[in-house]
């Protein structure tokens, strides 16, 4: 049997491997139910103006841990795609939101449903584990994001 140490170890190398894996899924373009190439960053950004109205490039930005001006480069190329589009607050000029186009609706609901049926698949698959050992899970995932977000700065 593994120490916890060691264990803590196997599961970082783990997550190091997963995020690899993640990362090179995530830079293949993909189209989602249009003729648009889509990378994955772009359809997780479409999702998030899709679940929220009214959202602006600097609440994309918190929300993804990315730059304002990252945002901003991709949510061009997405309103040159006309996926997505601007619109400012009559309230404030200086605020702008960003919505959908119906285009970007389709892609939105495409994607929807394609992470449903991923989804599920992966669920089956894990079927063996307890509820109760995903919420573990989740807890030392989040906790472990934490450590990570914090820098571990002067340690």
């Amino acid at each position: 049997m593994m120490d916890k140490n060691k264990l803590v170890y196997s599961i970082m190398d783990t997550l190091y491997e997963l995020s690899r894996e993640i990362s090179e899924y995530e830079s293949i373009p993909r189209q989602y139910g249009t003729d648009d190439e889509i990378f994955m960053v772009e359809a997780h950004t479409i999702n998030l103006i899709g679940e929220n109205s009214n959202i602006t490039i600097s609440e994309i930005a918190k929300i993804t841990n990315r730059t304002k001006g990252a945002i901003s480069q991709m949510v061009e190329k997405l309103i040159n795609k006309d996926i997505v589009c601007k619109e400012k607050d009559l309230k404030d000029q200086r605020r702008v939101f960003l919505h959908l186009t119906d285009k970007g609706k389709q892609i939105y609901d495409y994607h929807k449903k394609l992470d449903e049926k991923e989804y599920s698949k992966i669920i089956k698959k894990l079927d063996h584990y307890s509820y109760d050992e995903f919420e573990k899970f989740y807890q030392i995932a989040r906790d472990m994001l934490g450590i990570v977000r914090g820098g571990n700065k002067g340690e």
